[in-house]
């Protein structure tokens, strides 16, 4: 199962991604985080629960010039204007589109449940735990799927 997720997740992201950050992506290799060539002292993160005929986790870890352009294209702001915390939501809002498309296309009997997104930091993630690369133009950022 964590394998017909884990696509839908990759879809979704795609989705996402070039429909309302107005960035195409492509899905890189599965690595081990700390492989990923994301620093994830400086990365910025955010963890997304859910609850239904799955329950799990979604992480996506990012770094922080990157989500500078993520919230810039979203927002429609300058980059040089732009708050920490329209960072951070904008990653956090990310997530939850991503998460909430990707478990609409799974197959269920009991509905899912969406938590809120929460900050997370390096010192939260497993850096030897597999992760999918989503690779744009500039940058890569990573998604860990657990279960």
């Amino acid at each position: 199962m964590k394998k017909v997720l884990m696509t839908a997740m990759t879809n979704s992201i795609s989705e996402v991604m070039e429909t309302m950050f107005f960035m195409p992506v492509e899905i890189g290799p599965e690595t081990i985080l700390n492989n990923s060539g994301i620093d994830l002292n400086t990365a910025l993160a955010c963890r997304l629960s859910f609850t239904g005929d799955i329950c799990g986790n979604i992480d996506v870890i990012s770094p922080e010039t990157l989500v500078t352009e993520l919230a810039s294209n979203f927002l429609g702001e300058s980059k040089e204007d732009l708050t920490w915390e329209q960072q951070f939501g904008t990653l956090s809002e990310m997530l939850n589109m991503v998460c909430g498309n990707a478990l609409k296309n799974v197959k269920c009997e009991s509905p899912y449940k969406l938590g809120l997104p929460e900050k997370i930091t390096g010192s939260d993630l497993d850096g030897s735990a597999e992760c999918t690369l989503i690779e744009t133009m500039d940058s890569n950022m990573a998604m860990l799927l657990s279960m």
